[in-house]
């Protein structure tokens, strides 16, 4: 591990099931989980990690904290081991899985209380996070609502004020005001000097938090980039009003860095744009132009680009 570097994921491969040809017939179920996973998360970052369901980002959490087993690969967090330092390096985590299963007959003052003895909370910590959470914690877990549920996680993951974070989905089930606050506390931790690393559905939560972010896509890592340049790099929207002559659609995308090219009206288009945009400026220079406006796509634009 570098001094900067809190997880380092090296070729991670797990394949899940086998198959077998008897008399040229083949019989069970090969599935490929994680293929030559590699990527690093740097101390003192909210790494994100993107993907559709089924491509990877379960497998690789998993593999992470040693949770399952894999055929292939390294997996090093503060520069340990990950099966063979597991319990010390899960001393230092707090986890929320995106499956997050709590004892249904314990409250959440229990809960607390219970986890408490495996790793001591942050005291006052603690207090200020019964101030920003809203759950009732001398109710019964099976007794409060999903949000409730995943508010109490987030409590148990955060109230020891771990050194790094696995958060898997960590705001699903809350309205948007406690989200924010979750976000908040994330930002806070980062703050510190402390270690995210996030798996979201949510792409504008992951814009909002995260540094930098990682898509896997059929087990396979197809990017790491810092967000801030892969929103403003990466896909470009573009407006453009002609006051006379307008070029037609298949022109435009033929372009290389011309995505797509649609019509607005009968004289301005829209038209996504990667990377570099010079050679679009140059071929407007040949028409009158009304006006022309660039922003930068959402990341949840880039990313259905990467999926299509």
């Amino acid at each position: 591990m570098t001094e900067e570097n809190i997880l380092e994921v090296s070729h991670l491969t797990k394949i899940y099931g086998r198959e077998m040809t008897v008399a040229g017939r083949k019989f069970g179920r090969r599935v490929v989980g994680a293929r030559d996973v590699s990527f690093s998360v740097r101390r003192g970052e909210i790494f994100g990690f993107l993907g559709p369901n089924g491509a990877g980002k379960t497998t690789t959490m998993r593999a992470i904290l040693d949770y399952l087993h894999i055929q292939e690969g390294s997996v090093t967090v503060f520069g340990m081991d990950h099966h063979r330092d597991a319990l010390e390096i899960r001393e230092r985590i707090g986890y929320v899985p995106g499956d997050l299963a709590l004892y249904g007959n314990f409250t959440g003052e229990e809960l607390i209380k219970y986890f408490d003895g495996f790793r001591p909370v942050d005291r006052d910590y603690l207090r200020e996070l019964r101030s920003v959470f809203r759950v009732d914690l001398s109710l019964k877990i099976k007794a409060v609502s999903t949000g409730n549920r995943q508010q109490v996680g987030l409590m148990l993951a955060l109230a020891s004020k771990p050194d790094f974070l696995i958060l898997d989905e960590p705001t699903s089930g809350l309205d948007p005001l406690m989200a924010a606050s979750a976000h908040r506390l994330f930002k806070e931790f980062k703050e510190e000097g402390k270690t995210i690393f996030l798996s979201s559905h949510d792409l504008a939560e992951v814009q909002a938090v995260c540094d930098r972010i990682g898509i896997i896509k059929e087990g396979e890592m197809i990017l790491v980039e810092e967000v801030e340049n892969l929103v403003s790099k990466f896909l470009q929207n573009v407006r453009v009003s002609f006051t006379s002559e307008i070029p037609d659609l298949e022109t435009l995308e033929a372009i290389d860095s011309v995505i797509s090219a649609e019509a607005e009206d009968e004289d301005t288009l829209l038209l996504k744009v990667k990377e570099d945009i010079n050679e679009l400026l140059r071929f407007l220079t040949n028409y009158e132009l009304d006006r022309l406006s660039i922003e930068d796509a959402t990341l949840e634009e880039i990313f259905l680009q990467y999926y299509e």
